[in-house]
């Protein structure tokens, strides 16, 4: 049996034992939360259900995912939080970006300090471990514990959209909701509110033209999940309302259109890219 990265006792999830990984488990985090654009690095992050993200040097770890090496899509992360790169001495360090909830090594809220082997690191509410070396990516667990999404209900969607003008939107979506993000204004909504932002935009994304992504009211509620198990057209035009009104309020602009007769759709100046 494999033993655990950071101690002899046997791994139980990924390359963790027991005790380790229940050390940094984090509550409104799922596996599909976490992403990497790195394919290899000099060392090793590992996270609660012990799966191993490389590092290289530097690696930003964050939570947008234009500017992040290592993504983490967690309300408590901000954008850009922290950077972990070699030192001059050689060794390794994080540096935190002026984030909002801090940056935490072994449970003390550091502005810069050194990492060693088996290290806790903290972003927010998000645990890691890390190690001084390249570890094997394997393969992440499944089985109880583990969320493993379907084409209906995927509980990490993100998208990013282009303008015209060279904007870009950013959608995120989190276990109790998701965010709407364009430079520095954000739309923090709720899981219906977001659900209705995520059904468009795979409406959008399927579809053959512009045109043919509309959806009529009664194929939005039917995926969704209204409180109401006969949800009418007024539920899908009170929930369109709610959503504009938070992307207005935080400065961003309206990303839904709407057509008698034809429905609902993505305003079609944003194209995913």
């Amino acid at each position: 049996m494999a033993r655990c990265a950071l101690c002899a006792m046997h791994a139980t999830m990924g390359v963790l034992c027991d005790a380790h990984r229940k050390a940094i488990t984090v509550n409104g985090l799922t596996p599909e939360q976490l992403a990497s654009r790195l394919t290899a690095g000099v060392a090793s992050l590992i996270d609660p259900w012990g799966v191993v993200w490389a590092v290289a040097d530097p690696t930003v770890i964050g939570r947008a995912l234009p500017d992040c090496d290592l993504t983490l899509l967690h309300a408590s992360v901000s954008a850009a939080h922290a950077r972990i790169e070699r030192t001059a001495a050689g060794g390794w360090q994080v540096v935190d970006r002026g984030s909002r909830n801090g940056t935490f090594v072994d449970g003390t809220r550091i502005e810069a300090a050194p990492l060693r082997d088996g290290s806790r690191v903290r972003l927010g509410e998000v645990e890691l471990y890390f190690v001084e070396r390249e570890l094997p990516r394997g393969r992440a667990p499944t089985g109880p514990g583990r969320t493993t999404p379907s084409r209906k209900d995927r509980l990490a969607f993100v998208a990013q959209f282009a303008s015209t003008d060279g904007s870009t939107i950013q959608m995120a979506q989190r276990v109790e909701g998701g965010m709407v993000k364009q430079g520095d204004r954000q739309a923090d909504l709720a899981r219906l509110e977001f659900a209705l932002l995520r059904v468009l935009a795979l409406s959008s994304r399927e579809a053959e033209t512009p045109e043919l992504s509309y959806l009529q009211w009664s194929a939005v509620a039917e995926q969704l999940e209204f409180r109401s198990h006969e949800a009418d057209s007024e539920n899908v035009r009170e929930l369109v309302r709610r959503v504009r009104r938070k992307l207005q309020q935080a400065g961003l602009p309206d990303l839904i259109e709407s057509r008698h007769g034809l429905g609902y759709r993505l305003t079609p100046a944003y194209k995913e890219s």
